[in-house]
């Protein structure tokens, strides 16, 4: 199936801003956990909607974009990279906001939360000194980590959910669809 990669980054940076958006208000309660701890299990409970919205927006972009048949794996996996990357871009402004000018200090609270989790864990004493090495991240190299943690996140979800979205069509009034 030959494809249209104007119409494949057209739909991956419009799903990319409803995912974007989704995780930017999954982020507030990041922002808000640091004063009412409890708002980081609704965080972790809202998590379950990135995989289903990346599911909806592969059935949608088979669908509508690529037509009816199948789309190819890898065109799939490119759609789903595509998306989470445009999702990013826009998490990341909200991030750079709340550890630039609302939080300064989450980074290194974060980071020292981290250490005395992994020093309760009785871990290796010579890996806990070369942590303490480590300098706290940047703002910067924070985002980009979680940029490109978000890519890779979206990688291997698209390797299970590629298969699943060409097994699924979403009812359409001009058409009649199953599963």
């Amino acid at each position: 199936m030959p494809e249209n990669k104007s119409q494949l980054v057209n739909f991956a940076m419009n799903g990319g801003l409803v995912v974007g958006g989704f995780w930017v208000i999954k982020y507030f309660f990041v922002i808000a956990a640091t004063r009412y701890p409890f708002l980081g299990y609704i965080n972790t409970l809202l998590s379950i909607g990135t995989p289903l919205l990346l599911f909806f927006f592969l059935v949608s972009y088979r669908n509508f974009v690529a037509g009816r048949e199948k789309i190819g794996f890898w065109h799939g996996i490119q759609f789903s990279v595509m998306l989470f990357f445009f999702a990013s871009l826009l998490e990341a402004i909200i991030v750079i906001v709340h550890i630039v000018w609302i939080d300064p200090a989450y980074l290194s609270r974060t980071y020292e939360h981290t250490l005395a989790m992994i020093e309760s864990m009785s871990a290796d004493q010579n890996m806990i000194g070369k942590l303490k090495q480590q300098p706290v991240p940047t703002p910067f190299s924070y985002t980009v980590g979680m940029i490109i943690g978000n890519l890779l996140i979206g990688f291997i979800l698209s390797l299970f959910l590629v298969p699943l979205a060409n097994r699924f069509t979403l009812k359409n009034n001009d058409r009649q669809s199953g599963e």
